[in-house]
């Protein structure tokens, strides 16, 4: 239903007037209850009811994708043999790309410009947010380069030295 956008959200639900108010449902419950304005709630989307905008729903979302990555985790390390190679790293809360290059595990991996040369394109296209905009009009280049740089990864990264691979599935935002 999700890859065919027929969600029986109220967005998609008033493109067929059988919802007159795109409001979100989940978000309306608390001002009503506060006897406040429903009048300016975000829409109720997708997108919406499936990340952390919605505050009736965050916690949801938030337990759901844990439990879904410590799933993940568990049956990568489980499929693991000893002939895999596959090394499976911790990094601590400070760590961002930067700090993880300066490991010559990675760096033989993929070197730095290397990294940077080919990750430009990915960059490119990741909005830049309003309070960023003065930095990127100044250098777009150096703007995405410190954005790639400076990401953190969240959770564990995977490295294959075999095969020159490392898996770094998410980022904190």
């Amino acid at each position: 239903m999700a890859i065919a956008g027929i969600i029986p959200v109220a967005k998609w639900l008033a493109n067929f007037k059988w919802r007159s108010d795109v409001g979100c449902r989940l978000c309306k419950h608390a001002p009503e209850q506060r006897g406040a304005s429903t009048e300016h709630l975000l829409e109720e989307t997708y997108g919406h009811i499936n990340n952390v905008f919605c505050d009736r729903m965050a916690t949801t979302v938030t337990v759901a994708h844990h439990f879904i990555w410590r799933h993940r985790y568990a049956s990568m390390q489980a499929a693991q043999t000893p002939t895999s190679k596959l090394r499976f790293i911790t990094p601590d809360k400070q760590s961002n790309m930067n700090t993880l290059w300066q490991d010559p595990e990675f760096e033989q991996i993929c070197s730095k410009e290397s990294l940077t040369e080919k990750a430009a394109d990915i960059e490119n296209l990741i909005f830049v947010k309003e309070h960023e905009s003065e930095r990127y009009d100044s250098d777009p280049t150096t703007f995405h380069e410190n954005h790639l740089w400076n990401r953190r990864p969240d959770g564990m990264i995977v490295i294959n030295t075999n095969h020159r691979i490392s898996f770094i599935p998410e980022f904190e935002r």
